[in-house]
Parts: structure tokens; sequence; C-alpha cells
């Protein structure tokens, strides 16, 4: 699996996902992102666009959180 930087903290994490474990727990989104990742293990071989999507969502899951 390829590692990308964490959105927030700048830290190592997991291809597709926009924060780190760390930060998931510290912003209390881990459990949210827990599932949407095994969707996303689900799609790993799938096309592009669908990968693009699932990013999509993971996107307006944190933004959604943010806003509590």
């Amino acid at each position: 699996m390829k590692l990308t930087k964490c959105e927030q903290c700048g830290g190592p994490t997991a291809e597709g996902l926009p924060l780190c474990p760390d930060c998931m727990r510290a912003t209390g989104v881990a459990g949210e992102l827990r599932d949407i990742a095994r969707v996303l293990s689900i799609t790993a071989n799938t096309d592009a666009n669908i990968r693009e999507a699932i990013v999509g969502i993971l996107n307006i899951a944190e933004r959604l959180e943010r806003g509590k």
C-alpha cells in the first residue's frame, strides 16, 4: 500500500485516507473513516473513477466531522 501525507499533521497515512491514525483519533473521525476504509479495501483494484469517488466520500466525511 502506498503512503501519503496526513492533511492535518503531515505524517504518513495510507493512500486515500486524508488523516493519519493519530489525527483520526484526535478528531474523533476514526470510526467513520474506518468504515470507509473497508470500502477502499474492497475497491483497491478497481477503476480509477471508483477510487476517486471513494476519496471524495472521505473528504466529505472529514468536512462533516469538522462541522460538529
